[in-house]
């Protein structure tokens, strides 16, 4: 066989970008012959948001950091029936634990849900925390759709809601239109040019992926460190695949992985010509080139939040962040950042009731004793 037959039967595979077939998109569709819009590439966007949350520390760590401070000190609410104080339903869930859950939702996918059941008197007698991961909804928003698994193909159980009416809205229904709002839907986002909410880290998801990435590579480097390092020829001849295989398997299964750093590796052969040979793969000390790219990737999820580390429980590279840095870094963040999403959370409040203040919610405070003062009422 010629050499230019031999390096026609050579072929390098392509490497495609991780970016373009890993990262979902948030593209909107109109599904065909259907009123509903998709949210994001196969109407997963919201999974792949929440599936960052959970694999990213960074990402983990600034969301439910925002919560705490969300939620402040304690959040109080009118009873929405006598008896029921601090009470959203008859599944006993309370106003902490919801505004905890539509925090969350707000500061994860830029947008929450709440469920709201009336009474025969159309006032509002339950309500309910709906996770954004589940719903969809038509370009007007006035219709929602509820699905526990998206992904599903075929036949799915989705439930309809209309929007929710507010009180003068809802005073001039018919009994029919009344029966059909009995169980509705009031959506708040963060955005209004499109359908769909925006995450506020939306252009940083690069830069959690890479963090995750970076988390995987050290993992696989750990469990696989013996079969990236090393090459192992085996000079007494080419056996069967199954063979390979066997031998393979028995290999990596003694030599391989983080249980077994510093064994010896025992071999037997016919001959000193037929000894096998195991030769180290100079690799690249990927961990140490990585460090600073990490500490980039992560410096820009905060900056997406406009956060300071600090504030999180993150140190950063200085000498020290003292307690005056603190509260001073917590006001503009407090300012800027934590009290819109309060006063959104206690508006949607406001509509369901239909009055002004029902909502109170005690600031955060590193000492709860002095936290007092309310900045939502």
């Amino acid at each position: 066989m010629s050499s230019t037959t031999k390096r026609a039967n050579v072929a390098f595979a392509a490497i495609n970008p991780y970016v373009e077939n890993n990262i979902v998109s948030p593209r909107e569709k109109v599904i065909n012959g259907k009123n509903m819009v998709e949210w994001g590439d196969g109407n997963l966007y919201p999974e792949y948001i929440y599936d960052l949350y959970c694999n990213v520390a960074t990402l983990k760590a600034v969301i439910d950091g925002c919560v705490d401070y969300i939620i402040g000190n304690d959040v109080t609410i009118i009873p929405l029936r006598p008896g029921m104080k601090g009470v959203m339903n008859i599944k006993k869930d309370t106003i902490v634990e919801q505004v905890e859950d539509i925090a969350k939702d707000y500061m994860m996918y830029g947008g929450f849900a709440l469920q709201v059941i009336r009474g025969r008197d159309g006032k509002p007698a339950e309500v309910y925390h709906i996770d954004m991961r589940h719903l969809r909804m038509n370009k007007e928003c006035d219709v929602f759709y509820y699905c526990e698994d998206w992904s599903r193909r075929g036949v799915k159980k989705v439930v309809r809601y209309p929007k929710y009416m507010e009180a003068l809205d809802w005073a001039v229904l018919s009994e029919e239109e009344r029966n059909l709002h009995a169980s509705s839907i009031l959506f708040i986002k963060d955005i209004r040019t499109q359908t769909y909410p925006s995450p506020r880290y939306a252009a940083a998801v690069k830069s959690c992926e890479i963090e995750k990435c970076i988390d995987d590579f050290h993992l696989n480097s750990i469990n696989n460190g013996f079969s990236g390092s090393y090459v192992i020829n085996f000079n007494n001849g080419v056996p069967e695949d199954e063979i390979k295989e066997a031998i393979e398997e028995d290999f990596n299964d003694k030599f391989a992985g983080q249980e077994n750093a510093g064994r010896i590796a025992f071999c037997w052969n016919d001959s000193k010509e037929a000894a096998t040979t195991i030769e180290q793969v100079q690799v690249q000390d990927f961990g140490e080139k990585y460090k600073s790219l990490e500490a980039s990737s992560r410096q820009r999820i905060f900056t997406a939040f406009k956060a300071n580390p600090n504030l999180f429980g993150i140190p950063t590279e200085s000498l020290g962040f003292s307690a005056e840095e603190y509260e001073s870094a917590f006001r503009l963040f407090n300012r800027t950042q934590i009290r819109p999403v309060q006063r959104k959370i206690a508006d949607a409040y406001d509509k369901i009731y239909g009055q002004k203040g029902v909502l109170t919610i005690v600031p955060f405070s590193m000492d709860e004793e002095s936290a007092t003062d309310t900045i939502v009422k």
